[in-house]
């Protein structure tokens, strides 16, 4: 009796020795996939500001250009508007007229996107500060701060050294520099406002609702 007692035990150990064998592990890269997921969902924009991008006081959706070398693009300014057509005039007090429509704004930064290909290459970068040669050779980027000027007094572009949390990128000028006859797509440029990390997704694009964008042929 005691010799089957024995053979019963050792097959319910064997038994048992199985099922911690099969026991399943769980995987940890479904459950960061699940996270990270989760994150992108969570993720909500709640920029009040209306944005555009003007020329001579008409709101620019698309803009030509030729193939000149070394020659401007266009000088773009940027206003917390989309209306179609504005009073543009001085570009500081226009920018603090719409600026002062909104309350509690503060945090909110101005940045831009650009965007071209040259043959099989696609070009793309923000731009947060100043990187004037961030598309050399074929275009050069200046920003400009408007707004924290004195009256009447002569500025330039903006270098990096003269940024700081303060600066207000109020307006952006495209030059075409000598490699612009190889660009083989528009020009995209894009302005934002955004307030942190959150408003740009893993490759590091806006991902917000506050945004406004210019298609600029090169013929």
């Amino acid at each position: 009796m005691k010799k089957y007692l024995l053979i019963i035990l050792c097959l319910l150990l064997l038994v048992s020795c199985k099922k911690e064998e099969t026991k399943e592990e769980p995987n940890n890269d479904v459950a960061k996939t699940t996270e990270i997921e989760e994150q992108k969902e969570e993720y909500k924009d709640d920029n009040p500001i209306k944005v555009g991008l003007y020329l001579d006081g008409k709101l620019m959706n698309e803009y030509t250009t030729d193939t000149s070398e070394w020659q401007d693009i266009a000088w773009f300014s940027t206003y917390y508007t989309n209306e179609q057509s504005i009073q543009d005039g001085n570009t500081k007090y226009t920018f603090n007229r719409y600026y002062q429509n909104y309350d509690n704004i503060d945090k909110y930064k101005i940045g831009y996107e650009i965007s071209f290909d040259v043959g099989d290459e696609h070009h793309e970068d923000k731009i947060l500060d100043s990187n004037i040669f961030a598309f050399s050779p074929y275009i050069y980027v200046y920003t400009y701060d408007d707004v924290h000027q004195l009256d009447g007094a002569w500025y330039s572009h903006l270098n990096l050294e003269d940024c700081n949390e303060n600066t207000i990128l109020s307006s952006i000028k495209l030059f075409k520099a000598d490699g612009i006859t190889k660009v083989t797509s528009p020009i995209t440029l894009k302005v934002f406002t955004y307030d942190g990390e959150e408003d740009f997704d893993e490759e590091g694009h806006y991902r917000g609702i506050s945004s406004h964008t210019i298609k600029i042929n090169v013929k």
